[in-house]
């Protein structure tokens, strides 16, 4: 069974340009922004793994983050940030969050999200 990616971004190119980067290994959710994110989860939609920019409408990346690390069901979901803002007191305070600045390389990306789920399929097989 195929991994589980949401993607929130409130950039539509850069939607497309992440789905299409990840879609044949992962399936793929997307959001806007953090509003409709967590209507995923509220769905029962656990995903894998969450990238997420900083700056978005409604709820930012920022807060829905601080939603996921502070909550006892989603918290341990790995979270890769891709912005164009620094990061670095968003690093500070959510240290296990990767943090990728725009512009990126998909490459690199793509890299850090397979090693990611491979490191949490194993601690997960490890722990069963």
């Amino acid at each position: 069974m195929k991994n589980t990616l949401l993607i929130v971004d409130d950039d539509e190119v850069m939607v497309l340009l992440l789905k299409k980067l990840f879609e044949r290994k992962y399936i793929v959710f997307t959001a806007s922004d953090g509003v409709e994110a967590m209507g995923y989860l509220a769905q029962g939609i656990t995903p894998d793994l969450i990238i997420s920019d900083l700056l978005m409408e409604n709820i930012s990346g920022y807060e829905f983050i601080k939603h996921l690390l502070t909550s006892t069901i989603y918290k341990k979901i790995p979270v890769i940030v891709v912005s164009s803002i620094p990061a670095t007191d968003f690093s500070k305070e959510f240290p296990s969050v990767e943090i990728i600045n725009k512009p990126f390389d998909p490459l690199e990306l793509k890299g850090l999200v397979d090693a990611t789920i491979k490191v949490m399929t194993t601690q997960m097989t490890c722990n069963n």
